[in-house]
């Protein structure tokens, strides 16, 4: 199983575009440690977004909370809401969407840690 599961990986990564599109999703967590489910994508879905919403500084409440989610088009970046504002991210990669909000270059030690977990997904339960 190891030549034919890394070869397997391989393809996958290579051939990314294929759908299933996967990205991670996650509603208004504290910590990016908590956005770390996989979610298989709608087929127009193009794009995973990563919004960080800055929420304020009060006593025992996160300065920010993470959304993650799949989506057919880049958001604007930048948005401004009324006494906060958010920041978003999104790439155009299977499981881009690990970190939280950053640039759209990420590395390829984190591309191939989405390509286990995606691999890891498929063969739990077997599609």
């Amino acid at each position: 199983c190891a030549f034919s599961c890394v070869f397997f990986s391989l393809g996958f990564f290579f051939f990314a575009p294929v759908y299933p599109f996967m990205c991670y999703t996650c509603q208004e967590q504290e910590s990016n440690k908590d956005c770390l489910t996989i979610s298989m994508c709608a087929k127009e879905d193009k794009h995973c977004v990563t919004i960080r919403k800055d929420v304020g500084t009060k006593p025992n409440k996160p300065k920010y909370v993470i959304s993650k989610m799949c989506s057919p088009t880049c958001p604007e970046t930048g948005q401004q809401q009324i006494q906060s504002s958010q920041n978003v991210s999104c790439c155009e990669k299977p499981l881009c969407n690990v970190n939280g909000v950053s640039s759209r270059q990420s590395s390829h030690g984190v591309m191939s840690l989405g390509v286990l977990a995606s691999v890891t997904y498929i063969f739990t339960y077997r599609l």
